[in-house]
């Protein structure tokens, strides 16, 4: 640390000894002047040099100030040049004019007096522009404060000062332009005072006090002009005190001025209560005079406040189409959002379209790879060229996540060309990753009458899809219960290979979907995987089960159910398997559903799994031939199993298998 730098804390510490010093004898001069006290000599001392060097010292102060400062640097010189111009007015008026009976006026000391003004002005403009909260309306509020006050200022003081005033006109104007100039200046620490927010504004509250206290003593002075003794002291008085008001403002702390209001608190409230107050001074003007001056100012003020509401109605507007933009807006891809999907799909296009859900494939591990901000710039792309691609026949949007949509309409063009386009953006390939798209499509509106419906399907096809996936968590969890029944029981396995063959064809032939087929092959692949908890001596047992050895069997549907709801992506499948031992008149187990309250999946899988079992070894019996399995199963019609399912089986299943040969004949009732 340098010497210089060492000595700049005390610098605030000297400030303030030297305005004490200062402040001090200025109430030294009070008491001289309003008590008269002293010689002569005294009287002159204190009206001359003492005050001369109050009003010099004053200046000096805010000049160290200003050349000391870094931030606010022109502002504080500009004001105390200005003080300074006043001093030497003052001083020049001491020296020469002093002992002059008449003193002349207006004289070289008025020079320097109204240059203050100017260099004041431009010092708190750049005040202002340091200190006050900027944003679009800080400068309207400024010049309605400046106006209201000005108006009501000028109401005030011009009456008595025209009344006052005499001489020749170049006299006249020289003191009407001090009370002028000072409406201005409480004008502009007026308009500070607004545009800052009214909020914790110590500082600007001690500016707006000194050059308040500074034209009220002007015009006190142009006023009464010689015809008061007392009134003139006053007004000796409240200069210089206005000047050590100014300097102790300039040796703040700087933090301590900062504005505590922001642009986006900024209230409508403060520019409201000066128009009320400019509204009342017009309705006095009709029963007292309060000027031209007031009039013209407090209209001018009037027209600057419906300026400014029309502002803010336009700024607000424009804030509202932002803030409905943002809401149905994703912040990442520019892409429409949820909020946007759901207000399109209550009015979709015209004649039929095509919703299209996508889930990412293996963005997951490019995040963990790659990071989250490459994460984001991924999407982006992504989102960049889906929005391209559907943009000829609809709308593409980002739901959140790694999920997309493309609402389109497919009267021109087929949806299997909107949903290859649409997977075709939705990937990309490079070193160490492959990004792909899984996809759930619904067709409208023949497939779903309302939004919720056609997303929850879409949605529901999508993780079908997903989940077929060999790395998916759905194929993982299958393979894992399928590799554990193959080793516990080899034979099982096959027999439920068999099973879910012939489920699959029934599936087909009642022309299911997609998602519903999809869970039906897995029950059928999975109905037996409850059996792992069953004892081999019961499992294998080649005689009749006692009784406690058939409930435990009964109980390997509900055990299978359990395994498989440990897997969210299974919890639909686990339900058929539960309910594939349950018969048609409600004598199955373990819930005793009866008719069409069974899930159709599970009845199937009964039919299938009763055929394979018939026509295949088996420990307790010999196996069947087709045509008596056939037999049993219609026998069984109406009682264990779904008539009609039994005839689609029979006729849309087994007979297209065996198209020729004898017994293939016999199949018929």
């Amino acid at each position: 640390m340098n010497r210089q730098q060492a000595r700049r804390p005390r610098a605030p510490i000297v400030a303030a000894g030297w305005l004490a010093a200062l402040t001090l004898l200025l109430a030294a001069y009070a008491v001289v002047v309003l008590e008269p006290l002293g010689s002569g000599a005294t009287q002159d001392f204190f009206g001359r040099w003492a005050y001369d060097a109050i009003v010099l010292g004053a200046a000096a102060a805010v000049l160290v100030r200003g050349i000391r400062s870094r931030v606010e640097r022109g502002a504080w010189i500009s004001l105390g040049a200005g003080l300074l111009l006043w001093a030497l007015g003052q001083t020049y008026y001491s020296v020469v004019l002093y002992y002059a009976s008449p003193a002349p006026f207006p004289s070289p000391a008025d020079i320097g007096f109204l240059l203050f003004y100017p260099a004041a002005y431009i010092g708190l403009v750049l005040l202002l522009h340091s200190r006050s909260a900027r944003d679009k309306f800080a400068w309207m509020d400024g010049v309605i404060g400046a106006l209201a006050i000005a108006a009501v200022v000028a109401a005030l003081i011009f009456p008595p000062v025209l009344e006052a005033l005499g001489g020749s006109n170049f006299g006249v104007a020289v003191s009407l332009a001090y009370p002028c100039a000072d409406l201005v200046l409480i004008g502009l620490v007026a308009g500070a005072l607004s545009s800052s927010g009214w909020r914790g504004q110590g500082p600007w509250l001690a500016i707006a006090a000194a050059f308040t206290l500074f034209g009220i003593s002007d015009v006190v002075y142009l006023s009464v002009g010689g015809q008061s003794t007392e009134a003139l002291n006053l007004a000796s008085i409240g200069w210089p005190l206005a000047f050590l008001f100014l300097a102790a403002v300039a040796w703040l702390p700087v933090s301590a001025s900062e504005p505590a209001g922001h642009a986006e608190s900024r209230s409508i409230a403060p520019p409201i209560v000066l128009a009320t107050a400019v509204i009342g001074l017009l309705a006095a003007s009709s029963f007292v005079e309060v000027g031209l001056a007031a009039v013209g100012l407090g209209v001018a003020s009037l027209l600057v406040v419906l300026a400014r509401l029309a502002r803010t109605f336009s700024f607000n507007k424009r804030i509202l189409a932002g803030t409905r933009h943002e809401a149905v807006t994703d912040s990442l891809t520019g892409l429409p959002n949820r909020r946007s999907l759901i207000a399109d799909l209550n009015h979709p296009p015209e004649g039929r379209s095509v919703l299209a859900l996508f889930d990412l494939n293996g963005f997951k591990a490019y995040n963990d790879s790659f990071g989250h901000t490459a994460g984001d710039d991924l999407l982006q792309r992504l989102g960049d060229s889906l929005g391209a691609a559907a943009a000829p026949w609809g709308r593409a949007y980002r739901l959140g996540g790694d999920e997309f949509c493309v609402l389109a309409s497919t009267e021109r063009v087929k949806s299997d060309a909107v949903v290859s386009a649409a997977q075709a953006a939705l990937s990309e390939h490079g070193p160490g990753f492959s990004i792909s798209a899984s996809c759930g499509v619904v067709r409208l509106p023949a497939e779903a009458q309302t939004p919720t419906e056609a997303l929850r399907l879409a949605d529901r096809r999508m993780y079908m899809e997903k989940g077929q996936r060999a790395d998916s968590a759905l194929s993982q969890a299958r393979n894992v219960l399928l590799g554990l029944l193959r080793e516990r029981e080899p034979e099982l396995d096959r027999h439920d290979n068999g099973v879910t063959q012939f489920a699959s064809e029934i599936g087909q032939a009642l022309r299911l979907d997609a998602e519903e087929l999809d869970v039906l092959v897995r029950a059928a692949e999975m109905h037996d995987i409850g059996k792992v908890a069953i004892p081999d001596e019961i499992l294998h047992k080649a005689s009749p089960l006692s009784d406690a050895e058939q409930e435990l069997m009964r109980k390997h549907t509900e055990i299978g159910e359990r395994v498989l709801y440990a897997a969210p992506a299974l919890r639909a499948v686990g339900k058929i398997v539960r309910s594939t031992h349950e018969h048609w008149d409600g004598s199955g187990y373990p819930d005793g559903l009866a008719g069409d309250a069974i899930p159709l999946g599970s009845r199937i899988v009964l039919i299938c799994d009763a055929y394979c079992a018939m026509v295949g070894d088996r420990p307790y019996g010999e196996r069947l031939t087709e045509l008596e399995a056939v037999t049993e199963l219609r026998r069984g019609a109406g009682i264990q199993f779904d008539p009609s399912l039994v005839e689609l089986f029979v006729e849309r299943v087994l007979k297209p298998r065996r198209a020729e040969g004898s017994e293939s004949a016999n199949l018929e009732r």
